[in-house]
């Protein structure tokens, strides 16, 4: 099995930050100016009210209102609308409303807290793809949800015809070729880090935070690995991680609002209980951004 054209036309998602206002209420003008903003730079789409969106911090009907808000903003791009949650029933409602809003497709970390079972977690998804008009992406991050899949569950999760696309947030690149080598099926990278190794182990393509700042970096060196230009690939692979670095080491979500803000569009703070940034932050931010550049 083989990625379709379809397909392949929607290689770079953005899994767009949520801008809020001083009182914590989402910015619905600036999350549009957002999406416009990615969408014209070359985002082949975008992935909405994911763990970058702040999605569990939100109500349901805010997750709502945010989908639709982006959904009007991308204009008929691709978007993919985030609906996990830990009840079934809370994700179906999710779906449901995704597919009137007009998304192309919906995504789901796996239930969690409660540790289920694999049995469960799959049932979980079987329940939500059969109930929905929309192809299904399954999302793979065991570091936030405790949930350590090994490679013939994921294979089964994919071999489930109407779950289409994985979004894989993980750093093991093993795992990745095995799964993909064995469903064909599309695969999103979801860790910005080591957005090229993934490629060589079978990407299609990426979800990453940090698209939200540098997504210029990440297209090029999708360029250059497509034209094997492997060293400077991996040179601007080392460009976006010393980014990336500081990012995480300051708080990834407040920095990445923070950035945008310094490229005209200001997306307030993350909601508490995230901290502030420090003068040093906004300093170490700043300094790495201006070596390195947003490309």
């Amino acid at each position: 099995m083989t990625a379709n054209r379809e397909e392949t036309e929607k290689r770079f998602l953005v899994p767009v930050v949520t801008p809020f206002n001083d009182d914590e209420t989402v910015n619905y003008d600036a999350l549009q100016r957002l999406v416009e903003d990615l969408l014209q730079q070359g985002a082949d789409g975008v992935y909405a009210c994911g763990s970058s969106a702040e999605c569990f911090s939100m109500t349901e009907a805010e997750r709502m209102k945010v989908l639709e808000a982006v959904l009007e903003a991308a204009d008929g791009a691709f978007v993919v609308a985030h609906i996990g949650a830990i009840a079934t029933g809370n994700s179906l409602r999710l779906a449901r409303h995704a597919e009137k809003a007009g998304a192309g497709a919906i995504s789901s970390v796996p239930p969690f807290y409660f540790k289920y079972s694999f049995d469960e977690i799959m049932q979980y998804y079987v329940d939500i793809a059969d109930h929905s008009g929309l192809p299904m992406m399954a999302y793979n991050f065991p570091a936030s949800t405790n949930t350590n899949f090994n490679v013939a569950q994921l294979v089964e999760i994919l071999s489930y015809e109407k779950i289409k696309y994985m979004k894989f947030t993980d750093m093991d690149c093993f795992m990745l070729e095995q799964i993909k080598s064995r469903t064909g099926k599309f695969i999103y990278s979801g860790k910005d880090e080591i957005f090229l190794s993934a490629l060589a182990a079978g990407a299609d393509g990426a979800i990453g935070t940090s698209f939200n700042v540098m997504l210029g970096k990440y297209l090029k060196i999708y360029r250059l690995f497509l034209e094997g230009n492997m060293q400077m690939a991996r040179a601007v692979q080392h460009s976006a991680n010393e980014i990336v670095s500081v990012l995480c080491s300051t708080g990834l979500l407040e920095s990445i609002k923070f950035l945008i803000g310094r490229k005209g569009i200001g997306c307030g703070h993350a909601r508490k209980p995230f901290s502030r940034l420090t003068e040093e932050s906004k300093r170490r931010l700043s300094e790495v951004v201006e070596r390195e550049g947003f490309e």
